[in-house]
């Protein structure tokens, strides 16, 4: 029994990561190029036994990474439907389906989009041992306002 323990504790300090450590969010801190716009993703901060792992972030074909716990993006795009996709692996090893969410970008515009991954429940493997443990992911574009508020608690992804 103590080993499980081990291994569930050790698992889930993996499985939530580091919290961001670039700059805080500054709102306009990055102005649209002529003719596009600005997406901002970012993953909200979540308590540390509930993080799951950081999930992969792509933004109109460009891939921005692991997206840390508590981070943000931003990505000066093109005007146009612009596909933002998200990607969890399983421990690290295995990618799962991609989740996507389609922008519409106007010129001088600014967007936000939500990604979060996050434990769903943990518990031991049955007579097999071992640790089983449940995540979900989820993207969506929110409010512009709601963007901006929850934006001020995030970092620069790095």
């Amino acid at each position: 029994m103590q080993a499980s323990r081990r291994a569930l504790v050790v698992l889930l300090l993996a499985l939530t990561g580091c919290a961001a450590q670039g700059p805080r969010y500054q709102p306009a801190a990055l102005d649209p190029l002529e003719g596009q716009g600005v997406i901002y993703v970012y993953r909200p901060m979540l308590q540390v036994g509930k993080r799951g792992e950081s999930p992969y972030v792509t933004v109109n074909g460009t891939s921005y990474g692991a997206m840390r716990p508590g981070a943000f993006i931003a990505a000066n795009v093109p005007s146009g439907e612009i596909k933002v996709t998200v990607q969890q692996s399983v421990f690290l090893l295995l990618p799962t389906i991609p989740k996507t969410v389609e922008v519409t970008v106007v010129p001088g515009s600014i967007s936000y989009v939500r990604v979060n991954q996050a434990i769903d429940s943990v518990g031991s493997g049955g007579a097999a041992g071992g640790v089983q443990v449940t995540q979900s992911i989820s993207i969506e574009e929110v409010p512009f306002d709601v963007g901006q508020t929850e934006l001020e608690a995030t970092r620069q992804n790095n």
